[in-house]
């Protein structure tokens, strides 16, 4: 055999000798690496409503973990638990497939009591999800209501100070310290006006608390108005029967300058127009007509101006917004609206410019 065959013959021999030590040197190299078998993660954070991943520091000084980074922060709105999502790198000569889940644990160094809930891992990273306790449940400030006060000129409607992170309130009114109408809204006022005029004269006051959603860990201290003292005067200003009956001290003359005669009285306050009627009654999201002109009333009863669409036919009028001897009348057969529409004979809207 020449020398050239016998090379044909052992190279290849030779190659697939080096493959197998390579692959077993690869092997070796593989196995070789140390389970990581402690994990303690080292945690501060700025616990706050909105946090975001720059208020979290992580790090481990656990022997085989190379580094920690905080990959995001999620619920984080006020009152809930945020998530705090941390991701594990080994050391080289180390690996986290076989590391016991019992033995990762969490050093909350900020003291409020962050928790591990998750913890999955591959050979060469381990995510670690933490939760941490609700933003604002040690801090009432950030739902506190300030400013609780009836409006001007003997006004209904009470208001106060939007608090931070609130999402709605809950308002409580008070007649002679008795309770008397307990609502929740989202707004920064609410007008009482038919309360007082329901449940007649007295002193009210209200007292208001911010919350967020329906959570009932995450609210505020109440908050208590002035006292708004009703007499007979004033509620017959707001339309309420008195004992003695009586004047409604109002003004006969209305926003369209007719005069109501003995059916009943025009009276305006901070909110706008309403129609007290000669029995102190008066119309609530409903049509009335007064004087031969046809009026709207909302749901509070106080005339509403402008585009109106019926509930009862669906059909469109037009209310006047002048500030004249027009506000607040329907409009028949006539161009309205800066004339871009027209009503006819009944009020509805039947064409556009």
């Amino acid at each position: 055999m020449t020398q050239k065959n016998l090379l044909k013959k052992v190279a290849p021999m030779v190659l697939t000798a080096a493959m197998l030590f390579g692959m077993t040197s690869m092997a070796f190299a593989k196995t070789n690496k140390t389970a990581v078998q402690n994990v303690t993660i080292d945690l501060e954070y700025d616990l706050a409503p909105g946090m975001n991943s720059s208020q979290v520091d992580a790090d481990s000084d656990s022997v085989g973990v190379d580094n920690v980074n905080v990959t995001s922060v999620t619920n984080t709105d006020f009152g809930k638990k945020p998530k705090v999502t941390l991701k594990l790198k080994p050391d080289s000569d180390f690996t986290f497939k076989g590391t016991p889940r019992g033995n990762v644990k969490i050093n909350d160094k900020t003291g409020k009591g962050a928790a591990i809930t998750k913890v999955s891992s591959t050979a060469s990273s381990m995510t670690v999800t933490v939760t941490l306790p609700k933003t604002g449940s040690t801090d009432k400030s950030a739902l506190e209501v300030g400013d609780v006060s009836w409006g001007d000129d003997d006004s209904p409607v009470i208001s106060w100070d939007e608090a931070d992170y609130a999402t709605q309130y809950e308002v409580k009114l008070y007649r002679n310290n008795t309770i008397k109408e307990s609502v929740t809204t989202k707004n920064t006022s609410y007008d009482f006006r038919d309360k007082i005029r329901e449940n007649g004269k007295g002193s009210y006051t209200v007292k208001v608390r911010a919350a967020v959603g329906n959570s009932n860990s995450s609210k505020g201290d109440w908050t208590e108005s002035d006292e708004f003292d009703v007499d007979d005067d004033v509620l017959a200003a707001l339309g309420g029967k008195t004992n003695g009956g009586g004047s409604n001290g109002g003004s006969s003359t209305g926003p369209n300058g007719s005069n109501a005669g003995n059916k009943g009285a025009w009276l305006k306050d901070n909110v706008g127009w309403w129609y007290c009627n000669a029995d102190r009654s008066y119309t609530t999201d409903n049509w009335q007509q007064i004087d031969g002109n046809w009026y709207y009333f909302n749901k509070s009863g106080y005339m509403k101006t402008g585009w109106l669409k019926s509930r009862f036919t669906g059909k469109w009028y037009w209310l006047s917004t002048e500030n004249n001897s027009n506000l607040g009348k329907m409009l028949t057969n006539q161009w309205v609206d800066n004339n871009r529409y027209f009503v006819d004979n009944s009020g509805v809207w039947t064409q556009s410019r």
